[in-house]
């Protein structure tokens, strides 16, 4: 049997409960992070723009709907499943230009500021690449449900750093030096998940998808070129000549 047949002929529903698992831990992650980080993001000065709060929303509006389709797996509705899919596919195309504009927004708001680091535009161009491929992977494997819903859970875990940084910065708040530091910092939580994703598919299925180990080696091939762009003095002035280009600050 081919890998791919083996991959389709998987016990899917014997992943349901993982799926649930992991999706409960990202959202745990958004809102922990996020709920610490709240008041401070509402006595910003001046005032967070309104890119800002459109981008917080349709980023949780997508959550919810990949959410609501692991439910509808879960309770059984395919049908609805795959017409809501097409709407999560759309939904996910208006994200990626959404998170960019909105990234290049806080940058020019933070010019002048002591905690300005136009380099840190690496890590929001890694997410979008990283989140468009599972998203674009996973419309291409619809048939093959295993490999398909490992890579939309791969999505969320793509763009769920934001909420896990926040975890680390004002709930755990202890900083590392040098470059490890800053991708324990940023990439401890999408680490854990990719570890639980491999582990779960070795002792459950005795192999690892191909979804789960060509999206952990994109994610961690990503953070390690993030990482390196984050302390390189050429590409922070590169992001800065960008932001400048950018101008707008909402």
């Amino acid at each position: 049997m081919s890998s791919s047949k083996l991959s389709a002929a998987l016990p899917t529903h014997t992943d349901r409960k993982a799926y649930v698992v992991w999706m409960a831990i990202i959202w745990a992650a958004i809102l922990g992070g996020f709920g610490l980080d709240f008041i401070r993001y509402l006595h910003e000065t001046p005032p967070p723009p309104i890119i800002l709060h459109i981008h917080g929303a349709v980023y949780v509006v997508w959550l919810i709907l990949v959410s609501v389709q692991i439910f509808l797996v879960e309770a059984g509705d395919v049908r609805l499943h795959m017409r809501l899919g097409w709407a999560t596919a759309i939904f996910s195309a208006v994200l990626v230009p959404m998170g960019l504009a909105a990234a290049l927004v806080d940058q020019v708001r933070q010019i002048g500021h002591p905690d300005y680091a136009p380099q840190f535009l690496a890590l929001e161009f890694e997410e979008m690449i990283a989140f468009s491929t599972f998203i674009i992977a996973g419309l291409l494997t619809r048939r093959n449900p295993a490999e398909h819903k490992r890579y939309m859970i791969l999505s969320a875990v793509a763009i769920s750093d934001a909420g896990f940084a926040r975890i680390w910065l004002n709930g755990i708040n202890h900083t590392f030096p040098g470059p490890f530091g800053w991708w324990i910092q940023y990439f401890w939580g999408i680490t854990l998940l990719l570890i639980a994703m491999l582990a779960w598919d070795w002792f459950k299925h005795h192999r690892v998808m191909h979804s789960v180990l060509w999206g952990a080696a994109l994610l961690w091939g990503g953070e390690v070129i993030v990482t390196i762009l984050n302390f390189s003095p050429s590409w922070k002035a590169s992001m800065a000549a960008l932001v400048k280009m950018w101008s707008y600050a909402g």
